[in-house]
């Protein structure tokens, strides 16, 4: 793909992530006028929990898959790799089935309404098994966001509908899990009909696992743990904190999602780039998402830093005044999580470095969870966000060591730094 073809795909791409901000724009300020804090709590942290297990079922097979449908052109080999990642996929969801049943009973938060988390783990299992890897490894970019478009238009009638105050908050998640059904059937047909329906067998699902496991990690590690914070934060504090903390996550994700539309271009770009030997166009690519991310991380720390306090009450009501401030803190991650999603997934993740990723993820995780279990209890919402940007800093520390010790910096800086970086500290520790 020639950067003309990377650039039109990449503003279609973004164009229908427009749809999404529309979405957001029109359910945000509704959910916090209709439930109130403690219900959208609640929703949110039902969310959180919705986003483990989806990481859970995927287990690190989004990218290894992607990956190898971008190395692949014969129909039989995608199929091979269909069946592959729908065996492991089917084993992985009824694991993550069990684990959001236990984790909704061991929630005060969710407990009291165990429903909803009973959705938002069937939601969880139902997204983790989406088909958005196999069409972007093919190079189908449009597909999948033209369903998610789809999914957006399904939920927002049936929200509108039929969530007229707190108790009906079950029916965000019933309305989500509807419209996520209906686009993964769409997507499997379509998949069906181009390569045939995926042979469920066990023969080769253990490699799989082993060749996702440094993925899986890395993902636990820097993800699992942030995507889950608003519901280990229903085990620390009251739920006055979960639903400010939860609003200005809500928020800071859309903020941080906003890098992922690029990703799904430049990886399986970059991977194909690689593997065909066209080390230059990869290189090329690379800088390209570097200076995309890194530009857009750094002005988006400084839009939410001062916006927050003017919008978030405005979007949704005085009661949330307090998430304001959370998001400010938030914001401050932003930088960090930017140039970790092109580190990752840009520089290391195409070019197989995925033990790299897997130490700096378990890593960063782990001081992102040790500082949450002692600022959270402490200081709530605050405290959380606190943790939120120790962990991403930690991450973004790892992420450079590890990229100057594998020699990689070519693939990221101009010459001159380059080779002062290469010979300066931070190459000396990580060749240790």
């Amino acid at each position: 793909m020639n950067r003309k073809d990377s650039t039109r795909v990449l503003a279609f791409v973004y164009g229908g992530y427009i749809m999404r901000y529309i979405y957001l724009i029109v359910v945000i300020p509704f959910y916090g006028r209709v439930l109130g804090v403690a219900e959208y709590g609640r929703v949110l942290a039902a969310m959180s929990l919705m986003n483990v297990i989806w990481m859970l079922v995927s287990y690190g097979f989004t990218f290894v898959g992607m990956r190898e449908i971008s190395n692949t052109q014969a129909p039989d080999e995608h199929h091979a790799i269909f069946s592959l990642h729908s065996s492991a996929r089917l084993l992985m969801g009824l694991l993550g089935g069990v684990a959001g049943v236990i984790a909704t009973y061991c929630s005060p938060v969710l407990s009291a309404r165990p429903l909803i988390g009973i959705l938002a783990t069937i939601l969880g299992i139902v997204s983790g098994w989406n088909l958005g890897w196999l069409f972007q490894g093919r190079q189908r970019f449009r597909t999948p966001i033209m369903l998610e478009v789809l999914g957006f238009a399904i939920s927002l009638v049936l929200i509108l509908s039929l969530v007229g105050g707190p108790a009906d908050s079950s029916w965000v998640l019933g309305s989500l899990l509807v419209a996520g059904v209906v686009s993964s059937v769409i997507a499997y047909g379509m998949t069906v009909f181009e390569i045939g329906s995926p042979v469920i067998r066990w023969k080769g699902v253990p490699q799989l696992f082993r060749h996702s496991t440094m993925l899986f990690c890395y993902s636990t590690g820097s993800v699992v743990l942030t995507a889950s914070s608003t519901y280990l934060l229903t085990l620390l504090s009251t739920s006055s904190q979960v639903g400010y903390f939860g609003a200005a996550e809500r928020f800071a994700t859309i903020g941080l999602s906003l890098m992922g539309p690029a990703g799904q271009v430049f990886i399986p770009t970059i991977t194909r780039q690689l593997a065909e030997d066209d080390h230059t166009g990869a290189r090329m690519t690379t800088r390209r998402g570097a200076a995309l991310l890194l530009g857009y991380g750094l002005l988006a720390l400084g839009g939410a830093l001062v916006l927050s306090p003017l919008l978030l009450p405005l979007i949704l009501g005085k009661a949330f005044a307090p998430s304001a401030y959370v998001l400010q803190c938030l914001a401050w991650m932003f930088p960090f999580a930017a140039f970790n999603q092109f580190a990752g997934f840009y520089v290391l993740v195409p070019r197989n470095k995925d033990r790299l990723l897997a130490i700096a993820g378990v890593a960063s995780g782990l001081a992102n969870l040790a500082a949450a279990l002692y600022l959270a209890p402490r200081h709530g919402a605050i405290g959380m966000a606190l943790a939120r940007v120790i962990g991403e800093a930690t991450l973004s520390l790892l992420l450079l060591c590890f990229t100057a010790g594998s020699g990689l910096l070519s693939d990221i800086l101009p010459t001159s730094l380059r080779d002062v970086l290469a010979k300066g500290p931070l190459a000396e520790w990580s060749g240790k």
